[in-house]
């Protein structure tokens, strides 16, 4: 963990994680190649994540009243480097445009403009996209998820532990990289179904790999602390 104090405090509710194996092959194009691909048995994984983050606070500032919130749309892969083990983000979509300007330039991180919607009723949850950056095709996705009143924890070696109990992200800027420490409680998941309707901001990879069931979870909320990158 970063030996520096936090700069940035966020809660992410009604989160969803939903995993699909890939072929380390069809994968490794969409990486940069001074990352190395973590694998799980043999094969490495995408992740596509909505949620809503809420109660963003910069450290030394008070919680603003107005435009803290959004919600997000993640397509993950996990990653290392020499060894250390974290999250590689392909792209995140998310419908607050001054924090998708900030985001690009302040952390060098894929943020995309788009269009938004969750909805909740009980157990039922709905969460539509549509991408709207400048220069870029329309990409929608739309999913509806019914989730399990019963909460996991994970034990360490198992698949949903490795995917999830992650505390470093990767980018790389140019012919630098850099890491992102992160803080939080061990995730609480609550398993869930999907019902994919619409996935196109997966597109670059084979559509044979999302004929499959994802491997489905659900958070209710969690606190987050990010810490500055770190250039290595």
């Amino acid at each position: 963990m970063s030996t520096s104090p936090w700069i940035i405090r966020q809660s992410w509710e009604d989160l969803i994680f939903m995993h699909w194996p890939v072929p380390e092959t069809d994968l490794r194009p969409f990486v940069p190649s001074e990352l190395e691909l973590d694998l799980y048995n043999g094969m490495a994984w995408i992740a596509i994540v909505p949620f809503h983050m809420k109660d963003i606070q910069f450290r030394g500032l008070p919680r603003i009243p107005f435009g803290n919130q959004l919600l997000e749309l993640n397509v993950r892969t996990y990653v290392t480097f020499k060894g250390e083990p974290g999250v590689y983000f392909i792209s995140l979509d998310a419908n607050h445009s001054l924090g998708v300007f900030l985001a690009r330039t302040l952390f060098g991180l894929r943020y995309l403009n788009a269009q938004i919607r969750l909805d909740k009723q009980g157990n039922d949850l709905h969460f539509s996209s549509r991408r709207t950056h400048y220069g870029m095709s329309p990409s929608h996705f739309h999913a509806r998820f019914k989730i399990s009143n019963s909460i996991h924890t994970y034990n360490p070696g198992s698949l949903m532990n490795w995917l999830t109990e992650r505390y470093m992200l990767w980018t790389v800027r140019g012919s630098s990289i850099y890491k992102g420490p992160i803080e939080h409680k061990h995730w609480e998941l609550q398993p869930a179904e999907s019902n994919v309707v619409i996935n196109e901001i997966v597109d670059f990879l084979p559509n044979l790999i999302f004929l499959q069931q994802p491997i489905t979870c659900y958070s209710r909320s969690l606190e987050v602390y990010l810490y500055p990158f770190l250039k290595v």
